[in-house]
Protein backbone atom coordinates (compact mmCIF):
# COMPACT_ATOMS: atom_id res chain seq x y z
CA UNK A 1 0.00 0.00 0.00
CA UNK A 2 1.37 3.65 -0.75
CA UNK A 3 2.07 5.83 2.01
CA UNK A 4 0.15 9.05 2.11
CA UNK A 5 1.35 12.29 3.65
CA UNK A 6 -1.01 14.66 5.16
CA UNK A 7 -0.53 18.02 6.73
CA UNK A 8 -2.85 18.04 9.60
CA UNK A 9 -5.17 21.26 9.47
CA UNK A 10 -8.27 20.12 11.39
CA UNK A 11 -7.28 19.72 15.71
CA UNK A 12 -10.24 17.63 15.68
CA UNK A 13 -8.54 14.97 13.42
CA UNK A 14 -8.40 11.60 14.60
CA UNK A 15 -4.46 12.21 13.01
CA UNK A 16 -3.48 13.75 16.12
CA UNK A 17 -4.23 11.18 18.23
CA UNK A 18 -2.66 8.23 16.11
CA UNK A 19 0.62 10.44 16.03
CA UNK A 20 0.48 11.29 18.95
CA UNK A 21 -0.17 7.21 20.79
CA UNK A 22 1.39 5.63 17.70
CA UNK A 23 4.18 7.66 17.08
CA UNK A 24 5.05 10.31 19.56
CA UNK A 25 5.01 7.97 22.57
CA UNK A 26 6.86 5.16 20.96
CA UNK A 27 9.89 7.89 19.71
CA UNK A 28 10.31 10.00 22.86
CA UNK A 29 9.29 7.65 25.69
CA UNK A 30 10.35 10.68 28.44
CA UNK A 31 7.09 12.14 29.09
CA UNK A 32 8.64 15.68 29.71
CA UNK A 33 10.19 15.87 26.71
CA UNK A 34 6.39 14.36 24.61
CA UNK A 35 3.92 16.93 24.04
CA UNK A 36 0.63 15.38 24.88
CA UNK A 37 -2.78 15.23 22.57
CA UNK A 38 -4.58 18.70 23.87
CA UNK A 39 -1.05 20.23 23.31
CA UNK A 40 -1.06 18.79 20.50
CA UNK A 41 -4.60 20.06 19.79
CA UNK A 42 -3.67 23.78 20.35
CA UNK A 43 -0.97 23.99 18.22
CA UNK A 44 -3.02 23.59 15.51
CA UNK A 45 -5.63 25.54 16.16
CA UNK A 46 -3.33 28.41 16.86
CA UNK A 47 -1.03 27.32 14.03
CA UNK A 48 -0.18 31.25 13.02
CA UNK A 49 0.07 34.30 14.83
CA UNK A 50 2.12 37.47 14.60
CA UNK A 51 3.75 40.15 17.22
CA UNK A 52 5.02 43.05 15.71
CA UNK A 53 6.88 42.36 12.74
CA UNK A 54 7.88 38.74 14.29
CA UNK A 55 5.67 35.57 12.16
CA UNK A 56 5.19 32.16 13.79
CA UNK A 57 3.57 29.31 11.63
CA UNK A 58 2.86 25.43 12.93
CA UNK A 59 3.33 22.08 10.74
CA UNK A 60 2.46 19.23 11.13
CA UNK A 61 2.45 16.54 8.89
CA UNK A 62 1.74 12.49 9.57
CA UNK A 63 2.86 9.34 7.19
CA UNK A 64 -0.35 7.21 6.88
CA UNK A 65 -0.65 3.31 5.59
CA UNK A 66 -3.77 1.21 5.88
CA UNK A 67 -5.06 4.44 7.47
CA UNK A 68 -3.29 4.25 10.20
CA UNK A 69 -0.26 6.92 10.89
CA UNK A 70 2.86 5.57 11.11
CA UNK A 71 5.12 8.58 11.29
CA UNK A 72 5.06 12.22 11.76
CA UNK A 73 6.66 15.46 11.56
CA UNK A 74 6.14 18.72 13.24
CA UNK A 75 7.93 22.29 13.49
CA UNK A 76 7.80 25.78 13.21
CA UNK A 77 8.15 28.47 10.83
CA UNK A 78 9.98 31.52 12.28
CA UNK A 79 9.98 35.29 10.91
CA UNK A 80 12.02 38.25 12.46
CA UNK A 81 10.84 39.86 9.32
CA UNK A 82 13.90 39.97 6.60
CA UNK A 83 14.58 36.72 7.84
CA UNK A 84 13.43 33.51 9.12
CA UNK A 85 14.65 30.15 10.45
CA UNK A 86 12.92 26.78 11.06
CA UNK A 87 12.55 25.20 14.12
CA UNK A 88 12.32 21.14 14.16
CA UNK A 89 9.56 19.89 17.15
CA UNK A 90 9.48 16.43 16.15
CA UNK A 91 10.34 13.27 14.00
CA UNK A 92 9.49 9.79 14.28
CA UNK A 93 8.80 6.81 12.56
CA UNK A 94 7.54 3.40 14.04
CA UNK A 95 10.17 1.15 14.65
CA UNK A 96 9.02 -1.68 11.80
CA UNK A 97 9.04 1.10 9.13
CA UNK A 98 11.92 2.82 9.96
CA UNK A 99 14.57 2.40 6.77
CA UNK A 100 12.00 2.54 3.93
CA UNK A 101 12.59 6.44 3.38
CA UNK A 102 9.76 7.91 5.64
CA UNK A 103 12.06 9.65 8.17
CA UNK A 104 13.81 11.07 4.57
CA UNK A 105 10.31 11.98 3.12
CA UNK A 106 9.35 13.51 6.24
CA UNK A 107 12.86 15.68 6.36
CA UNK A 108 12.09 16.53 2.42
CA UNK A 109 8.59 18.03 3.24
CA UNK A 110 9.73 19.94 6.02
CA UNK A 111 12.85 21.65 3.87
CA UNK A 112 10.11 22.27 1.18
CA UNK A 113 7.52 24.00 3.55
CA UNK A 114 9.80 26.05 5.49
CA UNK A 115 11.09 27.53 1.68
CA UNK A 116 7.33 28.02 0.72
CA UNK A 117 6.67 29.79 3.75
CA UNK A 118 9.44 32.06 3.30
CA UNK A 119 8.28 32.52 -0.05
CA UNK A 120 5.11 33.78 0.84
CA UNK A 121 6.70 36.07 3.75
CA UNK A 122 9.02 37.30 1.12
CA UNK A 123 11.86 36.52 4.03
CA UNK A 124 15.31 34.41 3.04
CA UNK A 125 15.44 31.13 5.41
CA UNK A 126 18.76 31.18 7.23
CA UNK A 127 18.84 27.94 8.80
CA UNK A 128 16.64 24.72 10.41
CA UNK A 129 17.46 23.89 14.23
CA UNK A 130 16.52 21.06 16.06
CA UNK A 131 17.05 19.56 19.31
CA UNK A 132 18.90 16.06 19.97
CA UNK A 133 19.20 13.71 23.03
CA UNK A 134 22.49 14.44 23.80
CA UNK A 135 24.16 11.40 25.25
CA UNK A 136 26.93 13.46 27.09
CA UNK A 137 24.22 14.82 29.31
CA UNK A 138 22.05 12.08 29.51
CA UNK A 139 22.17 10.32 32.72
CA UNK A 140 22.08 6.38 32.50
CA UNK A 141 18.67 5.28 32.96
CA UNK A 142 17.68 8.12 30.46
CA UNK A 143 20.41 6.21 27.51
CA UNK A 144 18.61 3.07 28.73
CA UNK A 145 15.44 4.08 27.97
CA UNK A 146 16.00 6.11 24.99
CA UNK A 147 14.05 4.72 21.97
CA UNK A 148 16.61 4.24 20.12
CA UNK A 149 21.39 4.50 20.65
CA UNK A 150 21.56 8.31 21.12
CA UNK A 151 25.36 8.56 19.86
CA UNK A 152 23.71 6.64 16.42
CA UNK A 153 21.14 9.67 16.24
CA UNK A 154 23.45 12.27 16.53
CA UNK A 155 25.48 10.88 13.59
CA UNK A 156 22.47 10.60 11.82
CA UNK A 157 21.86 14.05 11.86
CA UNK A 158 25.36 14.63 11.75
CA UNK A 159 25.77 12.62 8.21
CA UNK A 160 23.09 15.11 7.33
CA UNK A 161 24.92 18.15 7.81
CA UNK A 162 23.33 19.33 11.02
CA UNK A 163 26.19 20.41 13.67
CA UNK A 164 25.88 20.74 16.89
CA UNK A 165 26.00 24.39 18.92
CA UNK A 166 28.38 23.86 21.97
CA UNK A 167 25.87 25.51 24.37
CA UNK A 168 24.48 23.80 27.33
CA UNK A 169 20.84 24.24 26.43
CA UNK A 170 17.77 23.85 28.91
CA UNK A 171 14.28 23.06 26.68
CA UNK A 172 11.62 25.25 28.12
CA UNK A 173 9.14 22.87 30.78
CA UNK A 174 6.10 21.82 27.94
CA UNK A 175 3.17 22.53 31.10
CA UNK A 176 4.18 24.63 33.94
CA UNK A 177 4.16 21.43 36.37
CA UNK A 178 6.88 19.74 34.31
CA UNK A 179 10.63 20.17 34.95
CA UNK A 180 13.05 21.36 32.20
CA UNK A 181 14.87 19.15 30.12
CA UNK A 182 18.48 19.11 30.60
CA UNK A 183 20.03 16.65 28.28
CA UNK A 184 19.21 18.10 24.89
CA UNK A 185 21.90 19.80 22.48
CA UNK A 186 20.92 21.90 19.74
CA UNK A 187 21.31 21.25 16.24
CA UNK A 188 21.77 23.71 13.31
CA UNK A 189 21.24 22.93 9.67
CA UNK A 190 22.63 26.29 7.44
CA UNK A 191 20.08 26.88 4.52
CA UNK A 192 22.59 29.60 3.02
CA UNK A 193 25.55 29.51 1.64
CA UNK A 194 27.52 31.77 4.16
CA UNK A 195 26.87 29.39 6.93
CA UNK A 196 27.36 25.72 5.39
CA UNK A 197 30.93 26.06 7.04
CA UNK A 198 30.32 27.89 10.44
CA UNK A 199 32.73 27.32 13.08
CA UNK A 200 30.94 29.69 15.69
CA UNK A 201 27.90 31.61 16.48
CA UNK A 202 27.32 34.53 17.98
CA UNK A 203 25.27 35.41 21.56
CA UNK A 204 23.12 37.40 19.52
CA UNK A 205 22.45 34.75 16.72
CA UNK A 206 21.97 32.00 19.35
CA UNK A 207 20.11 34.19 21.76
CA UNK A 208 16.95 34.51 18.57
CA UNK A 209 17.15 30.65 18.29
CA UNK A 210 16.00 30.15 22.43
CA UNK A 211 14.17 33.40 22.02
CA UNK A 212 12.21 31.27 19.26
CA UNK A 213 12.10 27.65 21.28
CA UNK A 214 10.88 29.77 24.53
CA UNK A 215 8.00 31.37 22.95
CA UNK A 216 6.54 28.78 20.92
CA UNK A 217 6.98 25.48 23.23
CA UNK A 218 7.40 26.95 26.51
CA UNK A 219 5.77 28.30 29.63
CA UNK A 220 7.91 31.21 29.75
CA UNK A 221 6.78 32.67 33.71
CA UNK A 222 7.95 29.20 35.99
CA UNK A 223 11.27 29.15 34.06
CA UNK A 224 12.28 32.59 35.45
CA UNK A 225 13.34 31.00 38.78
CA UNK A 226 14.65 27.77 37.88
CA UNK A 227 17.77 27.21 38.86
CA UNK A 228 18.91 25.09 35.35
CA UNK A 229 17.42 28.43 33.39
CA UNK A 230 19.44 30.82 35.28
CA UNK A 231 22.66 28.76 34.61
CA UNK A 232 21.68 28.95 31.31
CA UNK A 233 21.34 32.64 30.85
CA UNK A 234 24.42 33.46 32.80
CA UNK A 235 26.05 31.21 30.73
CA UNK A 236 24.89 32.76 27.33
CA UNK A 237 25.79 36.25 28.82
CA UNK A 238 29.37 35.43 29.50
CA UNK A 239 30.11 34.29 26.31
CA UNK A 240 30.37 36.30 22.94
CA UNK A 241 30.75 33.35 20.63
CA UNK A 242 29.63 29.56 20.77
CA UNK A 243 31.31 26.88 18.99
CA UNK A 244 29.29 25.15 16.15
CA UNK A 245 30.75 21.32 16.27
Amino acid sequence: MPIDYVEVLDPDSELIADFHDNVLVEAFPDKYVREDIPILRKNVIVRNWTDGNEICRYHLFTACKDGGVIGGVSFYFFSFGSYAMGMGSYIGVKKEHRKGGIGRKLIDIRDQTLFADAREFDCYLKELVIQVNDPSLMKIEEIKNDSMDPWKREMFWRRRGYRKIAFNFVQPAIKPEYPPIEYLSLHIYPYVYELKDMKRISRDELRDIIYCFVKCTGTVGPMDTDPSYLRMKSELSEQEYFAVI
